[in-house]
């Protein structure tokens, strides 16, 4: 049996914001029953309203004063120096903050994040209310397994838990076990004999069970619940929707005629007796049907389901004007459902107006967004008819895009292994009421939806609302809510993270300060405590980020802020920013032992080598320790100072004679300064005291080579690749001094060794290149060729060392 197309959107288009059933005390007449609670819309079951207060997350205002009280102790706790008592009191408060966030999401149908939420929130107080709190948000967005998981855990733990006991009653129930949710529901209703709502949800269970004996046991709940509430129509169209769900259409034909007869202009009844006329002919249209819809709208004019279902009639028939008619009305009542404007869409398109018709469709296709498998993907008559549209308009291009959408669409139909009717009907466009009908009974039975993965903290987008039922008002409400939710985490989280910062518990603190920013990042001293914390954990790009913010935020910072800055940048090897945040610092930090070699060094990467030079000199007059003037000495070489730097090696020695790599360096600056004997001089006496130098032996080497030392300087290349076989400056050098000794074969495997350790250095494939070619290796040649001119049309050459050798 399935359920005509109104049936399912009569929960969109009707909710009330109270769940259960009162009367008029002078007329008797009941408000209407809806399918969810808009306040708590905690759950996606056809025809089912969230749990009474007992099963719902805490009640928003007395969560508001448990939060200010928590406020009043952080507070307190803070002004206590205590970190301890800090910690302890900002993860209650940041707990219940999480909950209450959690249950705004809720509210706006934002399950994932809801979730994600509540998870959240057990991390920092893990507590039986918690996990009941996540097991409805899991069990409203989908996730029934989980559900029943936490629900189960609770009671584990506490029996008694009515709550939970509700919830896995309800969980049971959505995922078709209907004994075991029967089983929970008799403990729920047993403990609150008068909630109106759980006699729903067991005579539901009891129903879907298919027993005799749960059947009649159902029909004593149905009494039980009249003798409470009294004999209400409100309550007979109730009893028929479960019938009906249960599969039982004559039980449900019974009770909505028993609610005509009590209130003949109760809502809804005569569209559920003429849903239920259809499901007993086939869904094909009768009379009387038909006339039960007529009946709902004399009494409800404006009824979203019955104008809808009248229209889609009207339109299987041809009768386009009436169609209309009972569409826009349906459109109107509820613009979100996007059958009533296909619908409108296919009607005006049978009658070549193909400008309304474009509207109409382009609007069916927006608001099915990805729900395109509603009633077997029957949005596919939209892209088809688009297609079509835009084709005799010329508009090509965009129509294959349409067309494409239909076949891909049409292929979901095909592999699709439901064979109903209204699978057959919407399949060959037979425009059966069928066609329209959702393809499969809607079930109790859900399956578990995707794992979240998400930023709790994340605002919600525009999407993320779409399934919200909340009016506009309450959307504002929300959001104010949010607005001062979103500080209390922010300044919980920030406190938190200030005092593991004063315990030095720095991984934590980072943990919480960057979900403080995530959730306000306004908060004072947030900026600058996260921006201190990352760079003691030498987590310099996020170091850089905030403490930049903080900077900016207090131009008169702490120079140890500036130090700071500086410093992450220059670890991120951000030069130009480097240099920037040190420049408060002036003279102060120029003499600085990290900062003066860091903010040096980084102008002298920028070229700006007179600033470069000014810099090294203030350091170099506040720092004299061999360490120090070693490293003055090799910035002296970068800047091209080779005098100053040689001086620099020589204090050094001064202090300490056996300094190791102060005569290297010292060569390093002879060669740069082309004075090859001192240079030579330089690297043997390094060579000395550390014969296994292995840099000091390959450039010695070279030395050889330009005093025209051919044979040492071979010698001294094989010695290197005999300590150092990757050594790729080694491999290039001997491989071209081979290829120009004529030894062609001998040269290429060195050769080749340099141009894959060096394989972005032109000069190496131009070597390479010759020597294939000498070799008669055309094809290689040719290749390696190709490679040298690439990288040269890309860049100059780099020197395969200090320098630099040349092909």
């Amino acid at each position: 049996m399935t359920s005509p197309p109104g049936a399912s959107a009569r929960a969109t288009a009707k909710r009330s914001p109270r769940g259960g059933v009162s009367t008029d005390s002078a007329s008797r007449r009941p408000r209407k029953f809806r399918a969810a609670c808009v306040a708590l819309a905690l759950i996606a079951a056809p025809l089912f309203r969230w749990p009474s207060a007992a099963a719902q997350p805490a009640a928003v205002p007395t969560a508001q004063k448990k939060l200010h009280q928590l406020e009043e102790r952080a507070i307190a706790a803070r002004s206590s120096g205590d970190p301890a008592q800090v910690i302890a009191d900002n993860r209650q408060l940041t707990a219940v903050a999480l909950r209450m966030m959690g249950q705004l999401r809720l509210l706006e149908s934002a399950y994932p994040q809801a979730i994600a939420l509540y998870q959240r929130a057990l991390t920092f107080q893990d507590t039986a209310d918690a996990r009941v709190d996540l097991s409805i948000a899991q069990l409203a967005g989908g996730r029934v397994t989980d559900a029943i998981h936490e629900t189960s855990s609770v009671l584990a733990a506490d029996p008694s838990s009515l709550r939970a006991t509700e919830v896995l009653g309800r969980a049971y129930l959505r995922n078709g076990d209907f004994a075991k949710a029967a089983d929970a529901l008799r403990k729920a209703v047993a403990a609150r004999p008068r909630d109106l709502e759980l006699q729903f949800l067991l005579a539901t269970a009891l129903l879907h069970s298919q027993s005799p004996a749960a059947k009649q046991e159902a029909q004593a709940v149905f009494q039980r619940i009249a003798s409470l509430h009294g004999n209400t129509a409100a309550l007979h169209v109730r009893f028929g929707q479960i019938d009906r769900e249960a599969g039982d259409m004559p039980a449900a034909e019974e009770q909505f005629r028993k609610a005509i007869a009590l209130d003949r202009s109760s809502p809804d009844v005569h569209y559920y007796l003429g849903l239920a006329e259809l499901a007993s002919n086939d869904w094909k249209p009768t009379d009387a049907a038909v006339q039960q819809f007529h009946e709902e709208l004399k009494y409800h004019p404006d009824d979203f389901a019955a104008n809808y279902i009248l229209g889609v009639m009207a339109s299987t028939d041809r009768q386009y004007a009436v169609a209309d008619k009972y569409l826009q009305r349906s459109a109107k009542a509820n613009p979100a459902w996007p059958d009533s404007w296909l619908y409108l869409g296919l009607n005006a398109y049978a009658q070549g107006d193909m400008k309304t018709a474009e509207t109409m469709l382009r609007k069916a296709i927006v608001t099915t967004g990805s729900d395109e498998s509603r009633s077997n993907y029957q949005i596919r008559r939209a892209y088809i008819d688009m297609g079509r549209i835009l084709s005799q308009s010329g508009r090509q291009q965009e129509a294959e895009t349409y067309l494409a959408k239909a076949r891909e669409l049409q292929n979901k139909v095909m592999q699709s292994d439901q064979q109903s009717l209204a699978a057959v009907a919407a399949a060959s466009g037979a425009g059966s009421i069928a066609a329209a009908v959702p393809l499969a009974k809607p079930s109790l039975a859900g399956k578990d939806a995707a794992e979240p993965n998400m930023d709790p903290a994340a605002p919600l987008s525009p999407e993320d609302l779409a399934g919200s039922t909340l009016s506009s008002a309450q959307r504002s409400e929300a959001q104010s809510q949010e607005k001062n939710l979103r500080l209390v985490l922010a300044q919980s989280l920030s406190d938190m993270g200030t005092a593991e910062a004063i315990q030095k518990n720095f991984p934590a603190a980072l943990e919480d300060f960057q979900q403080a920013a995530a959730w306000n990042d306004a908060v004072p001293r947030l900026a600058t405590n996260l921006g201190q914390v990352a760079f003691r954990l030498k987590d310099y790009p996020v170091a850089a980020q905030w403490l930049a913010r903080a900077v900016a935020g207090n131009p008169s910072a702490q120079p140890a802020l500036d130090a700071m800055l500086g410093m992450s940048y220059y670890a991120g090897e951000q030069f130009k920013q480097a240099a920037q945040a040190f420049q408060p610092l002036g003279e102060r930090g120029m003499k600085d032992p990290a900062v003066g070699y860091m903010w040096s060094d980084a102008l002298a990467r920028l070229q700006d080598m007179k600033q470069a030079s000014a810099v090294l000199s203030a350091y170099q007059s506040a720092n004299s320790s061999e360490e120090q003037r070693m490293l003055a000495g090799r910035l002296w070489i970068q800047i091209g100072d080779y005098g100053r730097a040689i001086a620099a090696f020589q204090q050094a020695l001064q202090g300490d004679p056996n300094l190791r790599q102060a005569r290297y360096f010292e060569g390093e600056a002879y060669m740069h300064w082309e004075r090859w004997p001192d240079a030579a001089r330089e690297f043997q006496a390094e060579l000395d005291r550390f014969p296994q130098d292995v840099n000091a032996i390959y450039d010695l080497g070279y030395v050889d080579l330009r005093l025209s030392k051919p044979s040492e300087a071979e010698a001294l290349f094989r010695k290197t690749l005999a300590l150092q076989p990757e050594y790729a400056n080694a491999d290039y050098q001997l491989g071209k001094m081979l290829l120009e000794q004529g030894k062609v074969q001998d040269s290429i495997p060195y050769l080749e060794a340099a141009a894959r350790l060096l394989p972005d250095q032109d000069y190496v494939h131009y070597q390479l290149q010759k020597a294939y070619r000498k070799a008669g290796r055309t094809a290689d040649a040719n290749r390696e060729l190709k490679v040298y001119s690439a990288i040269k049309a890309k860049s100059h050459a780099t020197a395969g060392m200090s320098g630099g050798p040349s092909h």
